[in-house]
């Protein structure tokens, strides 16, 4: 593993929390308010992967999609916070790097209030430089502007060497690779291609894939 970094930036959902069963949940109830399919067949069929789960609202409702975003919304805050929880050990990880002396930031395509209530709720007493959201940007991962807004005020080039991107979609790899960052994929990619991240791991601009954040606070511990 290449030097340490002077800023880690990380994905929010499947990254830093587990969130998928309120996400999960909450699609769940809104696809059957519409009598949609269920989410299973949803996300296969009509998500485009490219996109944030809000832009693919207009896929899964079409006209409905403004009132069905908020409706989920709704139900979201009411009942998914009952569901959420941090990833393990990555209040460990994130302690170890504030230690080092490195900058940790949050770029989620996350809507802003869900998405601060949830660092409040599973990192209460971390801090982190910036926290950017859906819409803070002018477009959203897997575009390198939410990396470019985060670190718009730092002295430093913005390279693999200087930046970390870490999270578990290809949106996130993607996003490290238009914006020259370092691309870190936590977890086995799971709804990745493998061709996709055998041919990242091979490449010029590599891929580093972790399994958990043990496995990453291990590789962290000398830098």
């Amino acid at each position: 593993m290449q030097q340490k970094p002077k800023a880690i930036l990380f994905d929010w959902d499947g990254t830093l929390a587990e969130t998928r069963s309120a996400v999960v949940d909450s699609m769940e109830y809104i696809l059957k308010r519409y009598g949609k399919e269920p989410w299973d067949v949803t996300k296969v069929k009509y998500r485009d992967t490219t996109k944030s789960l809000k832009e693919n609202f207009v896929n899964f409702f079409q006209e409905d999609a403004p009132r069905a975003y908020q409706q989920y919304l709704e139900y979201y805050e009411i009942n998914g916070y009952t569901k959420i929880k941090p990833m393990e050990n990555a209040d460990v990880f994130m302690k170890l790097c504030q230690n080092k002396g490195i900058d940790l930031y949050v770029v989620s395509n996350k809507e802003r209030k869900l998405l601060l209530k949830e660092i409040s709720y599973c990192f209460p007493d971390m801090k982190f430089k910036k926290v950017l959201a859906n819409g803070d940007a002018p477009h959203n991962k897997p575009a390198p502007d939410p990396v470019f807004v985060a670190l718009n005020d730092v002295s430093y080039p913005i390279n693999t060497k200087n930046v970390f991107l870490v999270g578990d979609s290809k949106q996130d790899t993607e996003c490290a690779f238009n914006a020259s960052v370092f691309p870190v994929l936590l977890g086995k990619g799971k709804f990745m291609d493998d061709d996709y991240i055998k041919m990242k791991k091979q490449s010029d601009e590599p891929l580093l894939v972790v399994d958990t954040f043990a496995d990453f606070i291990r590789l962290m511990e000398d830098k």
